[in-house]
């Protein structure tokens, strides 16, 4: 866990299904209401140059976000997307990915409280620093799971759930952790990313999402590659909890959009938005 470093993979296609969905998510809940709790669970450092040694080793952005920066049709969730990320770019051309503490940064109002975890040390210190001037975000050096004993149920909260899977057991964490939001917490909205390695061990955790018994669990997922036996992500899924009709309407859309754009050409796998 502590080798991992988000910067390998910054503003690739995870990513990108990631952070529209998160836009989107906070969108829709300051529709109705006026302040929440944004608690992001593995924040990482927060700015990623495209220049920087971990971003040039893998190019993983290149199939991700380098694929939309010149989108010129009219889905409104990737428009939005891009528009955010230039603006905190401010730049028209972008000059380095933000992950999702710099995208709430910049989207939040003073209103809003922030609660950021990581745990990996070196990240810990970069994101304080390039969060310094934000009175409203707490930075905390632990790992982001204990954030189930930190939330105000009297407070509408937005969670991003984002761990590396490097860990085997970060899937049974996340099994656990929406067991409990499910059981416990009725005014929270939770995005949790999670990746496509094995066909099997994916339809293992998707049956094991649905045994929780929720009917607030929403499945979203972007197959890029061809399901195969190759060794290597083959897309991508968001597990959203709680989220609203509004919403899922918006990210049906969009996931039908990125599918076309971000897709490897033998890929015939289609995208999945469904209730579990």
């Amino acid at each position: 866990m502590l080798s991992y470093k988000h910067g390998y993979h910054a503003g690739n296609e995870a990513d990108v299904l990631k952070h529209i969905c998160l836009i989107q998510a906070y969108k829709s809940i300051k529709r109705h209401h006026k302040s929440i709790t944004y608690i992001d669970t593995h924040s990482g450092s927060g700015i990623y140059k495209f220049d920087s040694d971990y971003m040039s080793k893998n190019k993983e952005y290149i199939r991700g976000i380098t694929k939309l920066e010149n989108y010129k049709f009219e889905n409104q969730s990737i428009n939005y997307y891009l528009k955010v990320l230039r603006n905190i770019n401010n730049s028209k051309k972008l000059l380095f990915y933000p992950g999702s503490p710099l995208i709430m940064n910049h989207l939040t109002d003073n209103l809003d409280k922030l609660l950021f975890y990581e745990l990996h040390n070196n990240e810990f210190n970069l994101l304080r620093k390039n969060l310094s001037k934000n009175i409203n975000a707490k930075i905390c050096n632990e790992d982001g799971f204990v954030f189930l004993d930190k939330i105000n149920a009297n407070r509408k909260t937005l969670a991003l759930i984002d761990p590396s899977y490097e860990i085997k057991d970060d899937f049974n964490k996340v099994l656990n952790t929406l067991a409990i939001l499910n059981a416990k917490f009725e005014n929270l909205t939770a995005i949790i990313w999670y990746p496509v390695l094995n066909i099997e061990k994916n339809d293992l955790f998707i049956e094991n999402v649905r045994k929780i018994g929720s009917n607030r669990i929403t499945r979203i997922e972007l197959p890029l590659k061809q399901y195969d036996e190759e060794v290597g992500m083959k897309g991508s899924g968001i597990i959203l909890f709680d989220g609203s009709p509004y919403l899922i309407n918006l990210m049906r859309d969009c996931v039908r959009e990125l599918y076309l754009l971000l897709k490897d050409g033998y890929c015939n796998i289609r995208p999945k938005i469904q209730k579990l």
